[in-house]
């Protein structure tokens, strides 16, 4: 895995620990709004080429099946 590739997936870690983060110091249960955030972070085009090469096989975006 190459410098970009680790800076792609550090950057969708850290911004997914801050959205989880954030909902509990606030102790905000709005799960819905929770999981929107975190799909925004994981489900991102950079992220999902990245998850691409890595594993060497296509990986489903979240709202996909299969």
């Amino acid at each position: 895995m190459n410098n970009p590739d680790l800076e792609v997936l550090f950057r969708a870690v850290q911004d997914a620990r801050h959205i989880i983060r954030e909902c509990v110091i606030s102790n905000s249960f709005d799960a819905a709004h929770t999981v929107e955030r975190l799909h925004a972070v994981l489900d991102r085009d950079e992220v999902i080429h990245v998850l691409d090469r890595v594993s060497r096989q296509p990986v489903a975006r979240l709202t996909e099946e299969g």
